[in-house]
């Protein structure tokens, strides 16, 4: 899991300076490129994310409903996001090895959080196959 340059921003913005609010929802994305592959200051457009055969960003409610916060480690802190189903209709789905949080349904948000998906190893999904994912975000204590 790695935080980005835009997901410190954006925790900045939203809880010292009030430049940004919180969204209604955060979404849940997926890409081509490997979590290690992917600059901790890149932007959303520079992601070569999934598109077509039904492929869209998952939308995960901000607060409660639909995400858990807990405590985790010793001083650490954990926020993990309900599960959320992605669904191939109409064809194949490329090769996405990474899932990414970020604060809208397109690229004018900002990517806040990459993951690698399935350890690393990645997903491909078949016409009508599914594949539910999450996200979670931790603090190291």
């Amino acid at each position: 899991m790695g935080i980005c340059t835009g997901g410190i921003k954006y925790l900045w913005q939203v809880g010292f300076t009030k430049e940004q609010s919180v969204p209604a929802n955060f979404y849940i994305g997926w890409c081509e490129e490997a979590e290690d592959a992917i600059a901790d200051n890149a932007d959303l457009a520079d992601l070569t994310e999934l598109s077509g055969n039904g492929y869209s960003r998952q939308a995960v409610a901000s607060g409660a409903v639909d995400l858990t916060a807990a405590a985790y480690g010793t001083n650490g802190y954990k926020v993990t996001t309900k599960d959320v189903t992605f669904t191939a209709s109409g064809g194949a789905w490329n090769l996405a090895k990474t899932r990414f949080l970020a604060t809208s349904p397109d690229d004018s948000g900002e990517l806040l959080v990459k993951e690698p998906l399935n350890s690393g190893s990645g997903v491909a999904l078949a016409d009508g196959e599914s594949y539910d994912c999450n996200m979670t975000l931790q603090s190291e204590p």
